[in-house]
């Protein structure tokens, strides 16, 4: 398992730098810390991850459409628009839709029923988004969601890394290396490129258990 102040460690090795016991020990190592976490972004957001995947549930109430999706946090993806909301309930898909259009059947067609459509829009004071439904539910329903759920940056140290850890370390690298300029190590382009080939193998042992729709990624 590779936690924060270990992937700090691992950089900084590479650097030809004294290890830390947290990421607070020095100034160059909350550097690094930032450049870590910058790269477990660019990792994450680089494809749908198996490991990133949750099922978040919203119990809906009668005559209330909108929903705060407890602990999605603001850089949720949904897993596929088509499939991801499901209506536990009654065992059916929700459609996404135009959320102006929803919002002008909520006006002048107002219905309390089985919820159909849903759109998301906006955040909680938590950061969490806000899932709207229509029809308006006339009851309780258990709608289902599946996400991708990133996870915050981290501060502590101890925290433990849910994507792999070689794309996220070698990304570090690089980008230390062009933060401080290179010297007799490895080049910029260089640990680049080790970079892109750890999260080319790490996508394509993921991509073992997707379905071919979800191979799009970006480096």
């Amino acid at each position: 398992m590779a936690t924060y102040t270990g992937m700090i460690n691992s950089v900084l090795r590479r650097l030809r730098e004294s290890e830390v016991a947290s990421p607070t020990s020095s100034d160059y190592a909350a550097l690094i810390g930032d450049l870590v976490n910058e790269a477990k972004r660019e990792v994450e957001d680089a494809w749908e991850w198996h490991a990133l995947s949750e099922t978040k549930t919203v119990t809906t109430a009668s005559g209330t459409s909108q929903y705060a999706v407890t602990g999605a946090g603001k850089r949720f993806k949904l897993t596929d628009k088509r499939f991801s909301v499901y209506d536990a309930t009654n065992k059916a898909r929700l459609s996404p839709q135009n959320p102006m259009w929803l919002k002008e059947q909520a006006i002048v067609a107002p219905q309390l029923q089985k919820p159909c459509f849903y759109y998301f829009e906006g955040f909680d004071a938590s950061g969490d988004p806000y899932i709207n439904l229509y029809g308006t539910p006339d009851g309780t329903y258990t709608i289902n969601i599946s996400m991708l759920i990133p996870q915050d940056d981290f501060t502590v140290g101890t925290e433990v890394l849910s994507v792999p850890e070689y794309p996220v370390i070698l990304s570090a690298y690089a980008k230390a290396i062009a933060e401080r300029g290179e010297d007799s190590g490895r080049s910029h382009g260089e640990a680049m490129a080790a970079y892109a080939s750890s999260l080319s193998d790490s996508i394509a042992r993921d991509a073992h258990m997707s379905h071919d729709s979800e191979v799009t990624w970006y480096v």
